[in-house]
């Protein structure tokens, strides 16, 4: 009958996913009957489970007046930083974001882009070249951003999220939500191949609204 032919073809459909090379999200199960998504715990640098130690060490006293001028263009600035004791010389940082950077308010705290590969393109950490330290703009408990793409990664593609604790030029800049960044190393992990289509919704310039 219908049921058991549908029930024979999905058992074929996970036969056939076990004898293929998965993506990294996704796994069969332990009896062998269920393909699922999602690593509960990422390891390695987003391991939910470590809180990162991160400086930004910036030779130009002026940094912030050059990153603040610099926002518009998306010019990155060379930094070195420090993570758990493991230096990384010659990256590149500027400020992201667009509504937790123009509606901040007097806040400092910035939401922040740095490129891995800035002066060495073969430079990289566990894999990855572009990194996401965010503000958490709007959220008092700087616990949303991690939580829902933890909860939401068992369902469909999500990013991978956890803390790091940010100091710039060694002056304490508190907790910073570590966010992965949506790119073809993010699709890899998730899917056969990543040669799709790329895209974002930027509003046009001199535009208002959402």
């Amino acid at each position: 009958n219908m049921k058991l032919w549908l029930l024979s073809l999905m058992m074929l459909a996970i036969q056939w996913s076990s004898a293929q090379s998965l993506p990294d999200e996704l796994y069969i199960s332990g009896d062998g009957k269920m393909l699922l998504s999602g690593k509960r715990n990422s390891g390695g640098f987003y391991d939910s489970a470590h809180v990162a130690e991160v400086n930004l060490q910036f030779s130009q006293s002026n940094y912030w007046s050059l990153l603040t001028s610099n926002y518009q263009s998306k010019k990155e600035i060379p930094a070195t930083m420090t993570i758990d004791g493991a230096t990384y010389a010659g990256v590149g940082i500027r400020f992201k974001g667009n509504t937790s950077y123009n509606m901040a308010g007097n806040s400092q705290k910035k939401s922040f882009n740095v490129s891995m590969d800035f002066t060495d393109t073969d430079l990289e950490i566990d894999g990855y070249s572009t990194l996401n330290f965010n503000n958490s703009f709007q959220d008092p408990t700087f616990l949303r951003e991690v939580l829902y793409a933890r909860q939401i990664r068992k369902y469909v593609p999500a990013l991978k999220g956890n803390f790091i604790h940010l100091t710039l030029n060694g002056v304490d800049w508190g907790i910073y939500p570590n966010i992965q960044q949506v790119n073809k190393d993010f699709y890899k992990e998730w899917f056969k191949n990543n040669d799709g289509i790329n895209w974002r919704a930027d509003k046009p310039t001199g535009t208002g609204g959402g």
